[in-house]
């Protein structure tokens, strides 16, 4: 049986394909990941773009069903939440007109499109809940850090079943629960304000000259191949072109600054940002002092999550990726998706 998982998000579209047999165990799965701005297109190139994933995944094949995530609805290609969900949830109906389509609800539910509409905030930016649920099925009780290309979640799960206080992402930025920066697309002005340079405090400059994707790669955390957004400047993806956006937060540029002095300042804004994963963690687990376990998932699992963890004292941290798989655990709530709808197609 073939199942589809999708989130759907505002700058990356990911999709897996699972693969199960008759003993409801995953046999394979394939994964795709497109990179997909929504508020540089049309809207109505998002439903093309679905069925172009769904032909490459899918081959001639039709699934069985189909499971939905979303944070694209946050995009400003909208004007509110509501009529976000509305056109994702059309573009998921045109994509798959004969295909039941199952839509994951803020407390890891499976709604109908229908009862999505009724409710569109209930599924609006719901895409951690796929995920704990996932987890929750492997790992009772842990904390679940997810750290994607633009936010990391902070989920603390409680007998297999997410245990938030917050729903929306408004609620979840308050309660520590939400943290907007990973691995890509972060600019550099949301993680710090000041920067030491040549032994002093540097104030940073507010424009939009280099990306977290700049950091990680000229600290190795990441490939050329693993940058995957758009640069800064338009420029190369290359740790040269790195360090030259990179200068350029402190108004300064190659001619100015060592090469050793930028590594500097991309060691020094890479723990500003593990400060950011860290503190909201504490925040979290000061309301579950119970819980000593952490799960890691998302690209930025080993280098951000797992070191932020281990900052705020953990240290029984395991990786979704050796569970899942790595490519599963890069695009965990579509692989959750997945797995959701494949566990409600198989019940008695």
């Amino acid at each position: 049986m073939l199942f589809l998982g999708w989130d759907i998000g505002g700058v990356n579209t990911k999709a897996v394909a699972l693969y199960t047999d008759s003993r409801d165990t995953v046999d394979s799965y394939e994964t795709r990941s497109v990179y997909f701005p929504i508020w540089q297109h049309s809207l109505s190139e998002l439903p093309q773009l679905l069925a172009r994933v769904r032909d490459d995944l899918c081959k001639n094949r039709s699934p069985n069903s189909v499971g939905v995530t979303m944070t694209a609805e946050l995009s400003d290609a909208y004007q509110t939440k509501r009529e976000g969900v509305n056109h994702i949830l059309d573009s998921i109906e045109e994509a798959f007109p004969e295909t039941s389509v199952w839509v994951v609800d803020v407390d890891a539910n499976l709604v109908t499109i229908n009862e999505a509409r009724e409710k569109p905030l209930r599924v609006a930016a719901a895409n951690w809940a796929a995920t704990a649920w996932m987890v929750g099925r492997y790992i009772r009780d842990c904390f679940l850090i997810d750290a994607g290309s633009t936010t990391t979640d902070i989920i603390p799960i409680v007998d297999g079943k997410p245990k938030t206080i917050g729903k929306t992402d408004t609620e979840r930025l308050i309660s520590g629960e939400l943290v907007y920066t990973g691995t890509l697309r972060t600019e550099i002005p949301a993680i710090v304000s000041r920067i030491p340079v040549w032994g002093k405090d540097c104030r940073v400059s507010s424009e939009k000259f280099a990306l977290s994707a700049d950091v990680h790669l000229i600290l190795n955390n990441i490939s050329e191949e693993e940058y995957s957004c758009e640069t800064a400047d338009g420029r190369c993806k290359t740790v040269e072109h790195s360090l030259a956006r990179l200068a350029r937060v402190v108004c300064a540029d190659t001619d100015m600054l060592q090469k050793n002095e930028i590594y500097e300042i991309a060691q020094y804004i890479f723990q500003c940002q593990l400060s950011q994963i860290r503190e909201a963690l504490i925040q979290v687990a000061t309301r579950n002092t119970d819980i000593e376990r952490i799960v890691v998932t998302g690209t930025g699992r080993n280098f951000l999550a797992r070191k932020a963890a281990i900052e705020a004292g953990f240290r029984d941290i395991i990786d979704l990726g050796q569970i899942i798989g790595g490519k599963g655990a890069d695009m965990s709530p579509a692989y959750a998706m997945a797995l959701m709808v494949a566990t409600l197609e198989k019940k008695p």
